[in-house]
């Protein structure tokens, strides 16, 4: 972080992204124990939790817009790629539920979506 002055002499934080791409992993399973949903969507970004009543967490990425409102509520769960579509970075797991779910009702379109330890849809509802 940087600091700029501004108008009139205030102080203004100047913050530097770094432009690297990220290719979060697409389409992997990391717990055999956890039921694979039978409505998965083709293309989707996804988050494993090991513990909790939300298991797995799917984000669409044909129906995902790019508004980021989830990333903007639950940052540490959801992010954007290179081509604006939300994905689960690493460290989503330290993330509690109930950010998680407001991440996922943030969306417009309903792209996110999750899933308990069987399979079954917790959000959206259908």
């Amino acid at each position: 972080m940087g600091d700029a002055r501004g108008i009139e002499g205030h102080a203004w934080s100047l913050i530097y992204i770094d432009t690297m791409e990220y290719n979060p992993p697409i389409n992997t399973d990391s717990d055999e124990d956890i039921s694979m949903p039978d409505d998965m969507p083709d293309e989707y970004y996804q988050g494993i939790r090991k513990q909790g009543k939300i298991r797995r967490i799917v984000v669409d990425k044909q129906a995902c817009i790019g508004a980021m409102s989830c990333s903007v509520v639950a940052p540490l769960v959801f992010q954007m790629d290179e081509e604006d579509i939300a994905y689960i970075p690493e460290g989503h797991e330290a993330s509690d539920e109930e950010t998680i779910l407001l991440g996922a009702q943030s969306c417009p379109v309903l792209a996110i979506h999750l899933y308990d330890k069987d399979g079954k849809k917790i959000f959206p509802e259908e």
